[in-house]
């Protein structure tokens, strides 16, 4: 243990749960930085005779403690052609800027001074051929890392959450559920119905939760237990990833345009949180496959019911269905999962 006079000293500890190895934990600390605080490591058997270790989430703001400069080059270009290189050598690495420059961050400090050497026959002659050929390998080894930490992803269950109790993992989507159940059973009186149907006289005359309240409405048992179960699972998962507030306000935005796209195409006479289910689906989708470490992995034949759910629905084999809801809520859901990607890397790049 770190004495008390270390200055940083993290005595939480997270437990995970391997899905393949079944529950059997070991945990252990390692040094972080020197003696200046200790960084809380989950060892989980994998089912062969080697460990594996992992970070807990709350300590990955300081993995650039762990990592040693090699040195620096004055383009980022060069800097992205070199760490593609690195790579290609088994050595991963990040370019970060330096005021004018750009730096080579070393993850494994055993492969500094090789990394130092390159770095120097770099600086002689960028343009050698083997730095062009080392892009296609980069390439190939960072997909297969991504899907390999896509695949452990799916083997980690946080255990904090699946202790918690429904209500406070997932507030407002406990909420949305409990509102569309009792609107459906007649719990708020037989004119609650025409009160939230979307109405654009009304709507003009001040009564604008009409653009939203459509979703709460549903035509029927199989209608209001479908959409319960999507919203369930996929609000949860969206939920718990963004926190309650941001998760409101992506519900919100999704609900108005989905509906708004229906009544545009078809009128005012829908109903159901389908639209939403499908934002909530647009959503979770595009932004896990732009993020694996977010969380936000759906199954693919999760994915592939759902598409194949909107296909049906499109061409008419099942009937009196918001199509146009279920499109515009899909593309509203996909364009949000999409814009950190978009906002990212229109900040590297400028």
């Amino acid at each position: 243990m770190p004495d008390s006079g270390s200055r940083t000293v993290c005595s939480s500890w997270c437990l995970r749960w391997t899905a393949r190895a079944g529950p059997k934990w070991r945990l252990a600390r390692i040094k972080r930085g020197g003696s200046n605080g200790w960084w809380p490591i989950v060892f989980s058997t994998c089912g062969s005779n080697r460990s594996c270790a992992r970070p807990t989430p709350g300590h990955l703001s300081t993995a650039k403690q762990l990592m040693r400069q090699a040195g620096t080059i004055t383009t980022k270009s060069d800097a992205q052609r070199f760490a593609d290189y690195l790579l290609a050598l088994g050595i991963t690495s990040k370019v970060e800027s330096e005021g004018d420059e750009w730096a080579i961050w070393i993850h494994d400090e055993n492969q500094i001074e090789r990394s130092k050497q390159e770095l120097e026959q770099f600086r002689h002659d960028p343009g050698d051929p083997r730095y062009k050929q080392a892009e296609a390998a980069a390439r190939a080894a960072r997909r297969a890392a991504t899907e390999k930490k896509r695949q452990a992803e799916r083997n980690f269950v946080d255990m904090r959450n699946q202790w918690a109790s429904p209500w406070r993992r997932r507030p407002v989507t406990m909420v949305m559920i409990v509102a569309c159940i009792a609107l459906a059973l007649g719990a708020f009186g037989s004119s609650a119905e025409a009160e939230l149907m979307f109405s654009m006289p009304d709507i003009q005359e001040g009564e604008v939760w009409r653009l939203i309240t459509p979703v709460f409405l549903h035509g029927g048992f199989i209608h209001l237990a479908f959409n319960m179960y999507m919203l369930y699972n996929l609000g949860s998962l969206v939920e718990r990833k963004l926190g309650p507030w941001w998760y409101v306000l992506l519900v919100l935005f999704v609900a108005l345009v989905s509906n708004y796209t229906q009544f545009a195409a078809r009128g005012p006479y829908f109903l159901g949180m389908s639209g939403v289910v499908y934002g909530l689906f647009g959503y979770a989708w595009v932004r896990g496959r732009l993020e694996p470490h977010s969380g936000l992995y759906l199954r693919p034949e999760f994915v592939m019911m759902l598409l194949i759910w909107f296909v049906l629905c499109a061409v008419g084999v099942i009937g009196n269905v918001a199509n146009w809801a279920h499109g515009g809520g899909l593309v509203a859901g996909a364009a949000l999962g999409y814009l950190p990607h978009l906002l990212r890397t229109l900040r590297q790049n400028t």
